[in-house]
C-alpha cells in the first residue's frame, strides 16, 4: 500500500460522492470500475501508479427521430421475413438501402428490448453458423467477430444484423467477468480485495497460482449466473486440472501461495454448490493442509514473521488481510462440513493466533483496521457489531464446541469416565449462544432490510446452532456420565429446537426475494449446515 493511500482520512472518503461529478478516467473505464473523480489522480490510478487521463465525450444518447426510424426498420424487416414473397424482396431491399443512405442510424445501448433482440437472434442465425465457443469468448473477454465474416449468413440479412443484432449479441457475450464476480460472489465469499486483484488481473505475465485463481473466480461467475451455467462444466474441469497439476508439481511461484489457497477455496465452494459433496470435502481437506503448511493460523502471533513484516515494518496490510480472510473461510468450511457429517474439526480454535477479518468496507478501501482475536470476540461482555462474516465464524465456533462436547460425551460412555464439568460447559455455551443471537437481533438490520446474503446465513446458522446444541443435550438424557434435568426439562429442549427449526424455514423463504446468484449460494450453505439434523425437529 502506498503512503498516499494510508494517508486518506474518513473525511476525505466521505466527500467522494461530491467529487464524482467529473467524468470517469480512461483506466477506470477500461476496468469497468466506478471512478472516484479525485484530482490529479483518482484512487485506482494512484494505487496502480498509472497516469490518470480523462477524455471529454459528447453527450450520449440517440438523436431525435433515430429510435423511431430504427423501430420502423425492424418492423419492415419482420414483415419481409414473414411474407416470404421473393418477388417483392429485391424491391424492398432497394428501398431500405435508399433509406439507409439518407439517414445514418446509431444504436444506443439499452434501446432495443431484450425480448425483441432474442427473437431476432433466433430468426436470423442459422443452426449451422460457425460461432466461436462461448467458453473461449468468456475466457478471452473479446467481443464477437464481425458478423459480416460469417459466410452462412445471407448477405441481404447481414445489412440489418450489422446495426441491430451485432450490438445485442455483443452485450450478451462480451462480459465484465471480474465485475460480475465482485457483484455476485464477493458478498458471500469475501476473500479477495478488488483493487489488488485488478492490479494484476490484466497482466500478460501472471503467475500460475494467479491464473488458477482467475479461472476459479470465472467458474463461480458462470455458476452464479443462470444464463451462463452451461459453461460451468468446461471451466470447472479446466480449473481443477490446472490446480491439481500445479499443486502436484510443487508451488514454485514464490509469494503467490495466497492466490493458490484462494483458488482451492473457491473450487471447494463450487463443488459444494454443484452437490458434489464427496469431492467438495476432499478439496476442502487440501485447503486445510495448505493453510496449515503456510501457518495461516498464527499470522498475528508475536513469533510470526508475517505479523512483524505487516505491522512493524510497514508491510502490505491488504495482502495480510487477504491471508486472514482465506484462513477464516477455510475455518468456516471446516466447521460446516463437520456439522453436516458429525466429524471432528480439523482447524482447532485453541491453537489459532490469527485475528478475525476486518469489516468488509474497511478491507475494500484499504484502511488499516484489525479485528479482534476469536476468543476475545466470543467472550465480549458488551453487545458489539463486527461484521456478518465474523458473526458466522463465532456461531460456527459455538457449533464446533457443541459438537466436540457431544463427541467427548460419547467417548466417556465407552470408557466409563466422569466429566463433572459438563453441566458448567452446557450453561456457558447456552449463555454465549444466547448473547450472539441477541447481538444479531438487536445490533444488525433484519436480513430483509440489509439484503446481505452473509447476514441472512448468520441468522440461519445461529438457529442451526441452537438445534445442534439442543440435540447434544437430549442425547445425554440416558447417559450415566451427566445428569440432565427432569422430563419437563427435556420437553423444553425439544420445544426450543423445534422453534429454531421453524425460524430457519421462515428465513429460508426469504431466499425468494434474493437475486438468483445470491440465493444459489445461500441454498448451498444452508444444505451444508442443516442437512442432517435440523429437519428432524420441524413440526
Amino acid at each position: 500500500m502506498t503512503p498516499s493511500t494510508e494517508a486518506e482520512t474518513p473525511s476525505s472518503i466521505a466527500t467522494l460522492g461530491r467529487q464524482r461529478s467529473r467524468a470517469a478516467c480512461e483506466e477506470c473505464r477500461r476496468r469497468k470500475l466506478r471512478c472516484d473523480g479525485l484530482q490529479p489522480k483518482c484512487g485506482v490510478c494512484r494505487a496502480s501508479g498509472l497516469t490518470c487521463e480523462v477524455t471529454s465525450r459528447d453527450t450520449r444518447g440517440p438523436k431525435k427521430g433515430h429510435l423511431k426510424a430504427l423501430k420502423n426498420r425492424i418492423l419492415e424487416l419482420e414483415a419481409m421475413l414473414q411474407s416470404g414473397d421473393n418477388d417483392q424482396r429485391p424491391q424492398q431491399q432497394q428501398q431500405n438501402r435508399t433509406r439507409s443512405s439518407d439517414t445514418t442510424l446509431t444504436v444506443p445501448s439499452g434501446d432495443v428490448s431484450a425480448t425483441m433482440g432474442a427473437s431476432l437472434t433466433q430468426t436470423w442465425v442459422p443452426p449451422t453458423t460457425a460461432f466461436p465457443s462461448e467458453v473461449e469468448i468468456f475466457l478471452s473477454g473479446a467481443s464477437i467477430p464481425d458478423l459480416g465474416t460469417f459466410s452462412a449468413l445471407d448477405s441481404n440479412i447481414e445489412m440489418y444484423l450489422t446495426d441491430v443484432i451485432k450490438a445485442e449479441l455483443r452485450g450478451l457475450i462480451c462480459l465484465p467477468r471480474d465485475q460480475l464476480y465482485m457483484d455476485r460472489v464477493h458478498s458471500s465469499i469475501p476473500i479477495i480485495h478488488q483493487r489488488r486483484y485488478l492490479s494484476w488481473s490484466k497482466s500478460s505475465t501472471k503467475t500460475r497460482s494467479r491464473t488458477c485463481l482467475q479461472l476459479s473466480m470465472w467458474t463461480l461467475v458462470t455458476l452464479f449466473s443462470a444464463q451462463f451455467q452451461h459453461m460451468t462444466d468446461q471451466l470447472y474441469q479446466e480449473t481443477k486440472k490446472m490446480l491439481e497439476t500445479f499443486t502436484g508439481e510443487g508451488n514454485g511461484d514464490t509469494g503467490c501461495d495466497t492466490e493458490l489457497v484462494q483458488a482451492w477455496v473457491l473450487t471447494a465452494v463450487c463443488e459444494s454448490m454443484r452437490a458434489d459433496h464427496r469431492q467438495a470435502w476432499m478439496t476442502a481437506g487440501r485447503v486445510f493442509r495448505l493453510v496449515q503448511a503456510m501457518r495461516l493460523h498464527e499470522i498475528d502471533s508475536p513469533r510470526s514473521q508475517s505479523a512483524i513484516s505487516a505491522v512493524d515494518s510497514g508491510g502490505d496490510f491488504i495482502e495480510t488481510e487477504e491471508k486472514r480472510r482465506v484462513f477464516w473461510m477455510a475455518y468456516l468450511l471446516d466447521h460446516l462440513f463437520s456439522m453436516r457429517n458429525d466429524w471432528p474439526v480439523t482447524l482447532n480454535e485453541h491453537v489459532i493466533c490469527t485475528r478475525l477479518p476486518a469489516p468488509d468496507m474497511e478491507f475494500l478501501s484499504g484502511q488499516r483496521v484489525t479485528g479482534a482475536f476469536l476468543s476475545e470476540a466470543i467472550t465480549e461482555p458488551n453487545l458489539h457489531v463486527r461484521s456478518a462474516f465474523n458473526e458466522c465464524l463465532i456461531l460456527a465456533t459455538i457449533s464446533g464446541r457443541s459438537l466436540l462436547r457431544g463427541q467427548q460425551s460419547n467417548i466417556s460412555k465407552i470408557f466409563g469416565g466422569q466429566a463433572s464439568d459438563l453441566p458448567e460447559q452446557r450453561r456457558w455455551l447456552d449463555h454465549i449462544l444466547t448473547t450472539r443471537l441477541q447481538v444479531l437481533s438487536e445490533c444488525y438490520p433484519s436480513p430483509a432490510e440489509a439484503n446481505d446474503p452473509l447476514l441472512l446465513f448468520a441468522h440461519v446458522l445461529g438457529q442451526a446452532t441452537v438445534v445442534y446444541y439442543c440435540k447434544g443435550i437430549m442425547e445425554t438424557v440416558s447417559s450415566p456420565v451427566e445428569e440432565v434435568g427432569s422430563e419437563p426439562d427435556v420437553l423444553e429442549w425439544q420445544q426450543r429446537a423445534s422453534s429454531a427449526s421453524t425460524t430457519i424455514i421462515r428465513f429460508a423463504k426469504r431466499l425468494r426475494d434474493l437475486h438468483y446468484s445470491k440465493a444459489r449460494e445461500q441454498l448451498s450453505m444452508f444444505r451444508e449446515a442443516l442437512l442432517n439434523d435440523s429437519t428432524r425437529f420441524i413440526p
